[in-house]
């Protein structure tokens, strides 16, 4: 019997066959320009990029969506909804992914929580921003935070638990986005030259090509065409946008993860016009 948290690893293995049937497929998305001028896409290198975009997203969404998988799954067995560590912790601690560096938990409502790492944890989670909704019965998904037991940067899914219609906790996961930057750049191995980010509602980057840059605003990085193609991003569904970072041109596709509600973008850097 496979252990819950690898019930989509054969999918996500398929990811990089799909690009060159994506190519063929995908329909053109409104474009527009943060003042940048730069030579326009062919119609071929725009399909091959919406559909590394395409790769992107699905990839992240197929990661992040087996982690919640496996949660609703734990949700619903006895030994979780019993509230009591000692019944799960054994069922939790084989449940967390293979695939993506992440820690499982399970908290209780007044916010003590254990994780499948060290068991009981020295803090509370009742001052996270995600608790209140957890604890009144609605789950959570894509909430960004330091995690308190590993102080690494990490995106939280998490379902409540449920003994009838009482709330008797919340198992979550606390999914390192470093590693999962990182990891999709392995797997997908992109063109030389390529950039790929997600943008929160808020506009903080939930994941980046370069790990340095997760968690950061990229409205703060002094580069006025870049801080306009931000809210542009964050006011469409999907598009093309180009703007100028470290002194570099680059032309970005960008669509909405049905998951998380993210803005995801693929892109590239590209040489000026007159270059």
């Amino acid at each position: 019997m496979p252990v819950l948290g690898d019930i989509h690893l054969n999918a996500m293995k398929k990811f990089p066959l799909l690009i060159g049937l994506l190519v063929a497929t995908l329909s053109p998305i409104p474009s527009a320009s943060a003042q940048v001028k730069i030579k326009p896409a062919t119609s071929t290198d725009a399909a091959y990029d919406q559909a590394l975009l395409s790769a992107v997203g699905g990839m992240a969404d197929a990661y992040l969506l087996q982690t919640q998988n496996t949660l609703e799954t734990l949700a619903r067995t006895a030994d979780v909804q019993s509230a009591q560590w000692e019944r799960m912790e054994r069922l939790v601690k084989a449940s967390v992914p293979s695939t993506l560096p992440q820690v499982l938990w399970f908290m209780l409502p007044d916010g003590t929580y254990y994780t499948s790492a060290e068991g009981l944890a020295d803090q509370k989670l009742s001052d996270r921003a995600y608790f209140q909704k957890l604890v009144a019965g609605t789950a959570v998904s894509g909430d960004l935070v330091i995690s308190k037991s590993t102080g690494k940067k990490s995106v939280i899914f998490a379902v409540p638990v449920k003994d009838g219609d009482r709330v008797v906790g919340g198992v979550g996961a606390s999914i390192f986005v470093d590693d999962l930057s990182q990891l999709l750049n392995e797997r997908l191995k992109l063109p030389a030259g390529s950039l790929f980010y997600a943008l929160t509602a808020d506009g903080v980057t939930a994941f980046h090509i370069d790990p340095k840059l997760d968690f950061v605003d990229p409205r703060k990085l002094n580069s006025p065409t870049l801080s306009e193609a931000v809210d542009t991003i964050l006011s469409r569904s999907a598009g093309e946008i180009t703007y100028e970072f470290n002194g570099s041109p680059r032309r970005v596709y960008f669509n909405t993860s049905a998951l998380t509600g993210w803005r995801v973008a693929f892109g590239r850097v590209l040489p000026k016009a007159n270059e």
